[in-house]
């Protein structure tokens, strides 16, 4: 897979999350200025907060993946060989993928349960497919992109050697 076309998947990903950040934010900034000058806010600003913050937060898991920016511990990290180091990111690229399966499986059957349902959120009405499409479509891209990453580790393990950073 080339780094280019995942870099720019996996940054588009995150500026699509990103802008319903924004929006949101604009909207809560507008509802604090309508309370103070009307005594009004608007309604349905939980409901529309709740999916960009679901937005943001799967569409950005892609990303994370790819830049290796999940949360480690770096104790031995300079002190293993390369072979070591691919070992340990084998184990936990199989143990990520293995969540996120589950993760999409249940996502899944939400989804399919939301849609025959009709479900929608409790204010406005926003459908709540929307929010399981944004979550699966994060899962399912962070689950290719651990696929990548442990194919890489593999062929460290079998060349002893880093083959393609990016």
């Amino acid at each position: 897979m080339d780094n280019k076309i995942v870099e720019t998947a996996t940054l588009a990903l995150v500026w699509i999350g990103g802008l319903l950040m924004l929006g949101a934010m604009a909207l809560t900034i507008g509802d604090i200025g309508a309370r103070w000058m009307f005594s009004v806010g608007f309604i349905g600003l939980v409901d529309v907060t709740q999916f960009a913050v679901v937005g943001f937060a799967y569409l950005a898991l892609p990303r994370v993946f790819w830049t290796d920016a999940n949360v480690a511990i770096e104790l031995y990290d300079g002190r293993l060989s390369p072979r070591m180091d691919a070992a340990l990111r084998i184990l936990s690229l199989v143990l990520s993928l293995g969540v996120i399966a589950l993760l999409l499986r249940y996502g899944w059957v939400q989804a399919e349960r939301t849609l025959r349902y009709g479900d929608v959120s409790q204010n406005v009405s926003i459908p709540m497919i929307g929010f399981w499409v944004l979550i699966l479509t994060g899962l399912g891209v962070s689950a290719l992109i651990c696929l990548v990453r442990l194919w890489r580790s593999c062929v460290v393990i079998v060349k002893g050697r880093v083959a393609d950073a990016h």
